[in-house]
């Protein structure tokens, strides 16, 4: 816990120096610490529409919040890489993860496709050669989160993929990086501007994440 507060400390202290965000701790418990990571934010906007209009970065946030508040109720310690509409470079976000010692890694983005029909949720995973334990335990992550967004939500399925993504592939812990609906088809882009919508992504998320430690984890 000292280091916990220790690296806090300096991050806070380095964030203020280079005006950047503080990744958010605040208010969270004292059980397995969980990074939580918002996609993209400031001039990367992700994946957007019109009609109405949408930016992924904004419902990766404020998706990635509630996440961050039905864990801090189930007594998790849940740090973000951003909690504003700020800029984070993918290392940062993988340095914040090692530098607080997270036992996992839960990323937030959304979907899109040039096909407006295309939807679901999909869950992805770094399948690492070098590393097989941690292969293992984000595979059983992914599962968790997924089976349990897909009954709070009764979104399409799309599986649980393999993926070469940056910040699943160098983090050093389990990690995921959930694509909760398309932006781009019409239907799903109004659920996800819905904070209803967003409440029941991330109460899933947050379910996967408790079944996780409590029933999977070894």
């Amino acid at each position: 816990m000292r280091r916990l507060l220790l690296f806090l400390f300096l991050l806070g202290s380095q964030a203020i120096a280079e005006n950047r965000p503080i990744a958010s701790a605040l208010n969270s418990g004292t059980g397995p610490t969980v990074v939580v990571d918002a996609g993209h934010g400031g001039n990367d906007q992700g994946a957007k529409a019109k009609n109405p209009y949408c930016e992924e970065k904004r419902i990766c946030l404020q998706t990635a919040r509630l996440v961050k508040k039905y864990l801090d109720q189930l007594g998790y310690h849940v740090i973000m890489t951003r909690n504003t509409d700020a800029f984070i470079p993918l290392a940062r976000r993988v340095e914040v993860a090692k530098q607080c010692d997270a036992e996992i890694f839960v990323s937030i983005h959304f979907n899109s496709s040039r096909l407006p029909t295309a939807s679901g949720i999909e869950i992805f995973f770094y399948d690492s050669q070098e590393e097989k334990r941690r292969t293992f335990a984000s595979k059983r992550l992914a599962d968790s989160i997924l089976t349990r967004v897909l009954r709070r939500t009764s979104a399409h399925s799309r599986g649980v993929k393999k993926g070469n993504l940056y910040v699943t592939r160098e983090t050093s812990m389990p990690a995921v990086l959930l694509e909760g609906g398309f932006i781009s088809n019409p239907e799903e882009r109004t659920n996800l501007k819905s904070l209803d919508y967003q409440e029941k992504i991330a109460r899933g998320v947050a379910d996967g994440v408790d079944y996780y430690f409590k029933k999977l984890k070894r």
